[in-house]
């Protein structure tokens, strides 16, 4: 696992265990709770559930509260990624930070070259349709692709060095997504305006971004239900929380189940490490391996 990766600061492994991140409400009230009718949304006196907050409610509590204001702060960072190959960066968007490109070259050349002898088997690689919805587009403005493109790029690190599969970002889509809390419903509504069960245009996957909420983290199809080809997220937050979910959602395409909250195994399948770890199980291991020519 990469350690780097797995550094936080004392928010957010709160944030990790719990999946969300509970920020000191501005004010309080006379009464305990206050419920926004618009959105749905109980704001505690004590607490506020962000995970459940609309793109134009988190900015507008980031002008009152420091906290959320210092985290979204943080969230906007486009941040070093590893890559695995120079294909990767063939469909980097126009306006991605120049020094973290060189960066992420020179780390792979430094990693190709101490890897040399590791592996022998060829590389799979997987080509990533990216579709994000105005919520998510508007929550990153300019740079919506630049961290869609992270996340995939930190999502595959494991699949990489455990299975030799490689995630490709070959293209990005624009979706307007309509109003509803059904994770399934919006990942069918983007599969079917991008038009992806009948032309999946060169790509093998569809990693679909929201950031509006949803009643999921994230869902995806299984290798078993419709191809087992795409997955949907909401935005988590950080960039560590989004690409530790889109990993997990992928792994739902090559077949590893959900663990539940347990204690055991620890594996980035079970929602009680989904957030603190990049390891599977020795089963999703297993599956994984045997489902590699999946996609």
């Amino acid at each position: 696992m990469n350690t780097k990766k797995t550094t936080l600061s004392t928010l957010l492994v709160i944030m990790l265990v719990l999946g969300t991140v509970l920020i000191p409400a501005v004010s309080a009230k006379n009464t305990s709770k206050e419920k926004n009718q618009e959105s749905n949304i109980i704001l505690d006196k004590d607490e506020i559930d962000i995970s459940k907050l609309s793109t134009d409610e988190i900015r507008e509590l980031a002008k009152t509260n420091e906290s959320v204001r210092k985290l979204v702060e943080e969230d906007m960072k486009i941040q070093l990624v590893n890559i695995e190959s120079f294909e990767d960066i063939s469909c980097l968007p126009d306006n991605y930070p120049e020094d973290l490109k060189n960066q992420s070259i020179t780390q792979m050349k430094s990693d190709q070259l101490a890897n040399s002898d590791i592996s022998t088997r060829s590389t799979i690689n997987v080509y990533v349709w990216i579709v994000a919805d105005e919520e998510y587009r508007s929550y990153f403005g300019d740079d919506w692709q630049s961290k869609a493109y992270n996340t995939i790029e930190g999502a595959d690190d494991a699949f990489y060095s455990n299975h030799d599969i490689n995630f490709i970002v070959q293209k990005y889509s624009e979706w307007d997504s309509s109003y509803t809390t059904d994770t399934l419903e919006l990942m069918a509504e983007a599969q079917s305006e991008m038009g992806w069960d009948s032309n999946q245009q060169g790509c093998d996957m569809m990693a679909i971004f929201t950031n509006q909420y949803i009643d999921h983290w994230g869902r995806a199809e299984s290798i078993n239900y419709y191809g087992g080809d795409a997955w949907i997220m909401k935005h988590q937050g950080t960039a560590s929380t989004d690409w530790h979910l889109a990993q997990h959602e992928a792994s739902h395409n090559y077949g590893c189940p959900d663990h539940g909250y347990v204690t055991s195994p620890t594996c980035i399948m079970t929602y009680t490490y989904m957030f603190l770890t990049d390891d599977w199980c020795s089963t999703c291991d297993s599956t994984i391996e045997t489902n590699r020519n999946h996609l």
